[in-house]
């Protein structure tokens, strides 16, 4: 078989298969071992998921054949390391992008992208204030924003990180306000739905998903709140001179995508200060930790009940359900290796929150106060 051509796939490999393929480069590091001598640690992946990969051997001169973000022509023993998968390259060769199709190598959701845009077009029409409903329809009837919504994705990682994942997490918020609306009539529903879909639309420009999942250089500079309120000001600069978009309204509508990481620590330059901002900032994160914590228990906890320990939430993971029809015995009572059971040593191997930085500020000025008190 060519070595252009996908035979393999991350997901079907099994610990003690013999290895031979083609995958994406996402991450290589060098590093020196315990004995002095260098290591490659990599990240091999395609769009059925991703696996840890070392080369112990002939280091200097594999090293030199490729870099991260080459697509590499495989062979490897498939072992299990810390509970996981591991690749361990015999060795490897780079293979000519030009010969490869690079959505072998982009994690898709497997949804009806064209599908889930007519749903949220739908939920747009029934809005009432005309205002709204003219901005939103004249956003998505984009052709180039239409294009690159129903393919990019919510995020680099944690959340919905496959193609369509921010129409996929678009829509739910969209559908989950429409309940909240619903029983607490309020909140100003056409105000919360272009919040939603403005919210993480600069995400179309900030991220890469041409090859692999990554940040572009307008991502990295500027970020995708601004990049989503200059697509904003764009759009509402299409607006008729003698009938433009209300102020009161446009500034209602930047604050809330300013505010849709819900604290200043998370990443948003303001805190919710309106009621949809708030409702926002609560149903996207929640939302996005749904999902990445059910997508942590599915990939991790078919062996046993634990996930292991996960720096981004401080904390592990516990599946207390089996799959449909499947009793306590399915689950192993193993627990996972170099961790006994038990909450108080849990917590003796967790690392310890730090204080946050703004926490640390205030403080200081505290401290500031007192001495000028005393002075």
């Amino acid at each position: 078989m060519p070595a252009s051509e996908k035979s393999v796939f991350i997901a079907d490999i099994v610990p003690g298969n013999r290895v031979e393929g083609l995958f994406l480069c996402k991450k290589k590091n060098e590093f020196v071992g315990k004995t002095g001598q260098s290591y490659l640690s990599m990240t091999l992946g395609d769009r059925s998921g991703d696996a840890d990969a070392k080369v112990w051997d002939n280091v200097d001169n594999l090293t030199r054949r490729f870099a991260e973000g080459d697509f590499l022509w495989i062979q490897a023993q498939a072992i299990t390391f810390n509970n996981q998968l591991q690749l361990r390259i015999a060795t490897l060769r780079k293979v000519d992008e030009n010969e490869v199709d690079p959505m072998l190598f982009l994690a898709d959701g497997g949804k009806d992208t064209g599908e889930m845009l007519e749903r949220l077009k739908a939920i747009h029409a029934g809005l009432d204030d005309p205002d709204i409903v003219s901005l939103l329809q004249m956003t998505l009837e984009d052709e180039e924003i239409a294009r690159k919504f129903k393919l990019a994705p919510a995020a680099k990682a944690i959340h919905h990180s496959y193609l369509g994942g921010l129409l996929e997490h678009t829509l739910s918020l969209a559908e989950l306000a429409q309940k909240v609306c619903d029983h607490y009539p309020q909140v100003d529903r056409s105000m919360l739905q272009a919040g939603i879909l403005f919210h993480d639309i600069g995400k179309i420009d900030e991220l890469e998903y041409t090859r692999s999942f990554g940040y572009s250089d307008e991502g990295r500079l500027i970020g995708h709140m601004t990049l989503g309120i200059e697509r904003l000001n764009r759009i509402l600069d299409r607006f008729p001179e003698d009938k433009p978009f209300p102020r009161l309204k446009k500034m209602v509508l930047t604050h809330i995508i300013l505010a849709h990481h819900g604290q200043l620590e998370f990443g948003s330059p303001k805190r919710p200060k309106t009621v949809e901002a708030m409702v926002l900032a609560a149903l996207d994160d929640m939302d996005a930790r749904i999902f990445s914590f059910q997508s942590i228990l599915d990939a991790e906890t078919r062996q046993g009940r634990w996930s292991t320990y996960k720096r981004l939430y401080d904390r592990y993971l516990f599946r207390w359900k089996g799959e449909e029809n499947q009793d306590d015995s399915a689950f192993s009572q193993t627990p996972p290796p170099n961790e006994e059971p038990g909450e108080e040593r849990d917590k003796e191997r967790e690392p310890k929150s730090k204080p946050q930085p703004f926490q640390n500020a205030i403080r200081g000025l505290d401290k500031m106060q007192d001495t000028f008190k005393k002075k």
